[in-house]
C-alpha cells in the first residue's frame, strides 16, 4: 500500500493505492470512489482485498477536502466553494482518470454511495470513458431522491437548521486535548463493536475545515441528487452490478424498483449489509465486487 498525494481539480488528494495504477504496462485497473465522508483510509482492507485477490492495480479516491492538507489553501471552503461541491467532486475524479491513471489501461470503477452517482455523472461528462469501461460496481447507491430517505430527511429537517451549532461542536471536539479526543474515539468504536485502529481515521474527521465541507457536500447531495440518470444507466447496464440493501436509510425503498427494470442485463443482488460496509463488511463486499470483475476481464 501506498499513500500519494496529488493535485487534482487544484486540490491537494490523498490517494492509496495498491500496485501501480499510474504505470503498468496497459493492465486493467481499479478505481474506487468514496461515498460522504471521503476519507481513503477507511477503504485500507477492502482495496487490500480485491488486489490481494485479482492481482489488479488498485486506487482510492476520496472526497475533495475531507483529509487536513499540507497545502493550506486546499483546507479552504470560502471563495472556493465551487471545489467542493457535486460538480467540483465529479471533476476531481475526472482529473484523476485523464491525467494520472494508465491511459492505456482498462478500467474497473467501484462507487460507494454518492460516489455511485459521481460515476453516472462522470461518464455523462466525458464518454470516452465509455471505451476504457470494463465494469462497474455500484455498492449501496444514492442515486436519486435523497432528501426524500429516512436520513435525508433528519440532514435536511434537524441538522441542517443546526448548521452553526454542529461546525462549534467541531471546534470544540478539535481543541481537546488529544488525550481525551482519542478516549472519545476508542468509546465510539468500543461501543460500536469496531477495531482500535479505526480511531485514526475517526480522528481525521474531527477536524472543522474537513467538517464544515463534508457538509457543504452533504447539503448539496440533498438539493441535487434528484432524478436518477435514466439515459447513463441504459448505456452502462451491461457492465455494471448494483449491491444494495432494501433498508437502507440513505436510499428510499422504492428507488431500487427503477433500477430493476434494467435485468438481467443489470446484475442486481440484496444483501443484508450496513450502508457503511467498510466499517464491518469490508471483505465480504469486496468479494462480491471481485466476482463481477473478474467475470468482465
Amino acid at each position: 500500500m501506498k499513500s500519494v498525494l496529488v493535485y487534482l481539480n487544484n486540490v491537494q488528494t490523498h490517494l492509496i493505492t495498491y500496485g501501480d495504477p499510474f504505470q503498468n504496462n496497459r493492465t486493467d485497473v481499479i478505481i474506487c470512489i468514496s461515498g460522504n465522508p471521503g476519507v481513503p483510509d477507511f477503504y485500507i482492507e477492502f482495496a487490500s482485498y480485491l488486489h490481494t485477490n485479482t492481482g489488479l492495480p488498485v486506487c482510492v479516491i476520496g472526497q475533495a477536502g475531507h483529509e487536513k492538507m499540507p497545502d493550506q489553501k486546499s483546507n479552504q471552503l470560502q471563495g472556493q466553494e465551487h471545489l467542493f461541491n457535486l460538480e467540483g467532486q465529479v471533476l476531481h475524479k475526472l482529473d484523476l482518470i485523464h491525467n494520472h491513471i494508465e491511459k492505456k489501461s482498462k478500467i474497473h470503477l467501484i462507487g460507494h454511495s454518492i460516489g455511485c452517482w459521481m460515476i453516472l455523472e462522470m461518464l455523462q461528462k466525458d464518454e470516452l470513458i465509455l471505451q476504457r469501461l470494463s465494469s462497474v460496481n455500484l455498492l449501496f447507491p444514492t442515486l436519486q431522491k435523497m432528501s426524500e430517505s429516512k436520513n435525508g430527511k433528519l440532514l435536511n429537517n434537524i441538522l441542517r437548521p443546526l448548521h452553526y451549532f454542529i461546525l462549534l461542536l467541531f471546534i470544540i471536539v478539535y481543541y481537546l486535548p488529544e488525550s481525551i479526543r482519542t478516549y472519545l474515539a476508542f468509546s465510539y468504536l468500543k461501543l460500536n463493536s469496531l477495531p482500535k485502529h479505526f480511531s485514526s481515521r475517526i480522528l481525521k474527521l474531527c477536524n472543522p475545515r474537513v467538517g464544515e465541507k463534508i457538509l457543504h457536500l452533504a447539503y448539496n447531495e440533498m438539493d441535487k441528487v434528484n432524478l436518477l440518470n435514466f439515459a447513463m444507466i441504459d448505456k452502462i447496464k451491461h457492465l455494471t452490478r448494483i449491491i444494495y440493501n432494501n433498508r437502507d436509510n440513505w436510499v428510499p425503498p422504492h428507488c431500487m424498483n427503477d433500477l430493476m427494470q434494467y435485468q438481467p442485463l443489470i446484475a442486481m443482488k440484496e444483501v443484508d449489509i450496513e450502508h457503511s460496509f467498510v466499517l464491518k463488511s469490508s471483505e465480504e463486499v469486496a468479494e462480491m465486487a471481485i466476482d463481477f470483475i473478474t467475470s468482465k476481464m
